[in-house]
């Protein structure tokens, strides 16, 4: 069962994305997974470590982020864990969809709808000051075409 798992660190100071995009893409033909399912990981992951880069910490000290996919059938966990501030994704709020680009207050919180969007589950505990995240997504490993 360890082979349906990939788990990996990374640090706020990191070019992260060249460290776990080729691990994900990789991970994700090893098991079979429709291309369009893998982008979809690369993009969630791109779009939460970006955020815990850019405004979880108040400070320029060196911080983990720690990342765990599980494959289990046809639904991929992800588990992130950062000791950023806290942030429940649950409770951001959604950015207003219908308004103009320029009416809107800000263009934050597009990633988090993003996110959102792309997974079926989610998941978010504050555990021993750290943010843990899980994220679930069902997927077709039989699916035919990579455009469903």
């Amino acid at each position: 069962m360890s082979d349906n798992i990939i788990s990996f660190r990374m640090t706020n100071k990191e070019n992260c994305f060249q460290c776990f995009r080729p691990k994900v893409e990789a991970f994700g033909e090893e098991h079979g997974l429709p291309k369009k399912v893998i982008f979809h990981l690369t993009l969630v992951l791109d779009e939460l470590v970006t955020n815990i880069i850019d405004y979880g910490y108040a400070d320029f000290d060196e911080h983990p982020i720690d990342v765990a996919i599980n494959l289990d059938e046809e639904i991929i966990t992800i588990r992130l864990e950062d000791d950023s501030e806290p942030f429940n994704i649950l409770e951001a709020p959604e950015p207003d969809l219908e308004a103009p680009l320029e009416e809107r207050d800000h263009l934050g919180g597009m990633g988090i709808h993003l996110v959102k969007n792309m997974v079926d589950g989610i998941a978010y505990a504050r555990e021993d000051n750290k943010n843990v995240l899980l994220l679930t997504k069902k997927f077709n490993k039989n699916c035919c075409s990579d455009d469903e």
